[in-house]
């Protein structure tokens, strides 16, 4: 058999195989499901079995699902539930956090560096450069990731709950804002200018938008729900492909600023068609993305993970707890801030779990960051697996902390 295709055949297998393993886990300690994809990645991958290389076209299709998941945050934030107060201690608590996390990130990139592991690519860069790169991801919140967890326990719709959506919303944003400004391969003010200009367009895009579909489009959407043609479905995905091209070729920005800014569009967009046409189309979406270009996404992150170097290297394991405590402190602390400063104490430790689980944004720049040379791949893996240690854990501890609380006020 030809190994591209055994290759194609393992990862499928592993996307199959992933729901009712993390079901199961359920019983002992629940895993969420990105997480085991990510393993049963390294069981496939050159860590264990062998079976697929790194890259390749599943590597190439989860940079698709990676955009999927950034798109839906988008598509599924309620601005309205979010007041500007909020918003603007979630952006000052993000600035604070990328001050902390930057100079944590070098701090720990050098004192590696000194201990004598490898740290930096191929591509001749600093130490600084190093990490900025690490601290920009460390700022990161999993919003996609943990909102079904929130959403699981009834928080969406509490004021904690919308809250967390405000600091969550600019931690998963701001971060690839950051990164295409510093790292976007131009000068740095004309990054600002080509972002302040993409953001103009994305509001008169918005702006024209809020009219909603024509009356045409719409009823091309409801004569083609139930067919093979699905012209709602093919719209959302042009949609995601047009701006993140544009985003990408056009402006130099990193092709998830492009994937969020077509969620919130196509959310205006479909907003007078009939609810349960739109709803149909959500799930339909929903479905290609989750069932699909998601778990890809994951498990070519898993296939990649740098399993051997990070295990052969204490000082590299040891980074995990690193930098998981970086996030906590240095995004869980000032991500906190969103909330009232009469809050209860607990509900602002619950506060700094929630906003500093970190998984999806932290491997786009990882992936970044390794395949420009900037960071080693043992670096990179050390830091996804702080990821994915913040995935498993920090939910849960938000939970058992927020329900405390509750219970305490009741």
């Amino acid at each position: 058999m030809d190994s591209a295709l055994l290759g194609l055949a393992a990862v499928l297998a592993a996307v199959v195989v992933a729901p009712p393993l993390s079901a199961l886990s359920r019983r002992l300690i629940p895993v969420p499901l990105p997480v085991v994809e990510i393993a049963l990645g390294m069981v496939i991958g050159p860590a264990a079995l062998g079976l697929v290389e790194p890259g390749g076209l599943p590597a190439t299709v989860g940079r698709m699902g990676l955009a999927a998941i950034i798109f839906i945050a988008g598509y599924e934030l309620e601005y309205r539930a979010i007041s500007r107060t909020q918003l603007r201690w979630a952006s000052a608590g993000w600035v604070l956090s990328l001050v902390l996390a930057v100079l944590a990130g070098i701090g720990v990139v050098v004192a590696a560096d000194a201990g004598g592991l490898q740290v930096r690519g191929d591509g001749g860069s600093s130490l600084v450069t190093a990490g900025v790169f690490a601290g920009i991801a460390l700022t990161s919140t999993a919003l996609s990731t943990a909102m079904p967890s929130m959403r699981d326990a009834g928080e969406l719709t509490t004021p904690f709950g919308r809250a967390m959506i405000a600091a969550g919303t600019v931690g998963q944003l701001a971060p690839l804002l950051a990164l295409s400004v510093v790292f976007g391969g131009r000068h740095v003010w004309w990054s600002v200018l080509a972002l302040a200009l993409f953001t103009g367009l994305v509001l008169v895009s918005l702006r024209i938008a809020s009219r909603g579909l024509p009356a045409a489009a719409r009823r091309l959407v409801t004569a083609t729900m139930h067919t093979s043609g699905h012209f709602a479905v093919r719209l959302v995905v042009f949609a995601v492909a047009l701006l993140t091209a544009v985003s990408v070729d056009v402006f130099d920005l990193d092709m998830l600023v492009g994937a969020f800014a077509a969620g919130v569009l196509v959310r205006q967009l479909v907003s007078n068609v009939d609810p349960v046409d739109r709803e149909l189309t959500e799930r339909k979406f929903q479905g290609l993305a989750f069932g699909f270009l998601t778990p890809l996404f994951f498990v070519s992150t898993g296939v990649a993970f740098d399993l051997r170097g990070l295990l052969a290297q204490p000082l590299a394991l040891a980074l995990v707890p690193v930098f998981l405590v970086v996030m906590f402190v240095a995004r869980g602390l000032p991500g906190s801030f969103v909330l009232p400063w009469r809050a209860p104490a607990r509900d602002r430790v619950a506060a700094m779990f929630w906003t500093s689980v970190g998984l999806a944004v932290i491997v786009a720049v990882v992936d970044i960051a390794v395949s420009s040379g900037v960071l080693s791949s043992v670096l990179g893996s050390a830091m996804v697996g702080a990821g994915m240690v913040s995935m498993l854990t920090f939910p849960t501890a938000a939970l058992a902390v927020r329900r405390r609380a509750t219970a305490d006020r009741a």
